[in-house]
C-alpha cells in the first residue's frame, strides 16, 4: 500500500476509534456509578430504545430534514444574493451588513416566540432555520468576493472585459471555495435551528420529540433522537462536500505527482 493510501486508512480509523472509546468510556461510567436510567442510559439502553422507536423516530426525522434542506437552501440564496450585493455596493454595505451583525447577537430562543406569533408554526421554524444558518453564508461570501486576487481583476480588465463580466467571471468563480466554507458551516446550523423551532412551535420533528420524551422521562429515546439529529447535521454537511468537490474539482486536485 502506498503512503498516502496508508494515511487515509490511518485518518478513517482515527474517525472510528475515537467515538468508540467515548462509547466505552460512557458504558464504563454507567456501570461503575449505575445512575438511573432516567438520568443517564447506557448506550446499549440507548441503541435498544432506538431500534424500538424507529418508526417514531424516523416520522420525526422526516420532518426535521425537510426543515433543514428548506432552511438551508433559502440561505444559501438569499445569503449568496445578499453577500454580492453587500461587496458590490458600498451602500448595501452600510445599510445591510450591520443588521446581518445584529441579527447573531439577538439570541433566537427569545425570538421564537415572536415569529411563532407573527407567523405560521412551519413557516416560524423555516425562518428560524434560516436566521441560524444564513450569517456564515454571508460572511464568506462577502470575503471571499471581497478577498479576490486583485491582480486577476486588472488583468480582466486589461483584456477589454468591463466590471460587470469581471464580476460574473473573476470574482464569482474565485469566492466559491471561500463561499463553500460558509455553506458547510450552515449545513450544521441550520439543524440546530430547526430544533430550536420544534422546541417552541411544532409537535412533530426531532426536537419536538426530545422535549416530549424528556418530560416523559424517556431518556433513552431522548438520547436516539439526538444521535438522529447528530446523522442529519453529518449528512448535511457531507452532501455541501460533495457539491463542492463536483463544483470546484479543482481544489480537490493535486498540482505535481505525489502531492
Amino acid at each position: 500500500m502506498s503512503r498516502r493510501g496508508m494515511r487515509r486508512v490511518g485518518h478513517i480509523a482515527l474517525a472510528v476509534v475515537l467515538p468508540l472509546l467515548v462509547l466505552i468510556a460512557w458504558q464504563v461510567a454507567v456501570w461503575v456509578f449505575s445512575p438511573r436510567e432516567w438520568m443517564l442510559p447506557s448506550p446499549v439502553d440507548v441503541l435498544q430504545a432506538g431500534w424500538d422507536a424507529r418508526d417514531r423516530l424516523w416520522f420525526h426525522a422526516q420532518w426535521t430534514i425537510l426543515i433543514a434542506v428548506i432552511g438551508l437552501t433559502l440561505a444559501v440564496l438569499i445569503g449568496g444574493a445578499l453577500a454580492y450585493l453587500i461587496a458590490r455596493s458600498r451602500i448595501a454595505w452600510l445599510a445591510i451588513y450591520p443588521w446581518v451583525i445584529v441579527s447573531q447577537v439577538i439570541p433566537l430562543v427569545a425570538l421564537a416566540p415572536l415569529l411563532v406569533l407573527w407567523f405560521p408554526p412551519f413557516v416560524a421554524i423555516v425562518l428560524l432555520a434560516v436566521l441560524m444558518s444564513i450569517f456564515p453564508v454571508i460572511v464568506a461570501g462577502v470575503d471571499g468576493l471581497r478577498g479576490v486576487d486583485p491582480d486577476l481583476v486588472r488583468a480582466a480588465r486589461g483584456l477589454g472585459a468591463d466590471d460587470a463580466w469581471a464580476w460574473r467571471h473573476v470574482r464569482l468563480p474565485a469566492s466559491l471555495p471561500r463561499l463553500f466554507t460558509g455553506i458547510r458551516l450552515a449545513a450544521v446550523f441550520v439543524v440546530s435551528g430547526a430544533v430550536v423551532g420544534e422546541l417552541v412551535a411544532s409537535e412533530r420533528g426531532l426536537g419536538a420529540l426530545t422535549r416530549l420524551s424528556a418530560g416523559q422521562f424517556e431518556t433513552p429515546v431522548t438520547f436516539a433522537g439526538v444521535a438522529v439529529l447528530a446523522l442529519i447535521g453529518l449528512a448535511l454537511f457531507g452532501l455541501v462536500v460533495l457539491a463542492e468537490a463536483l463544483a470546484l474539482p479543482w481544489t480537490r486536485r493535486a498540482t505535481r505527482p505525489g502531492a
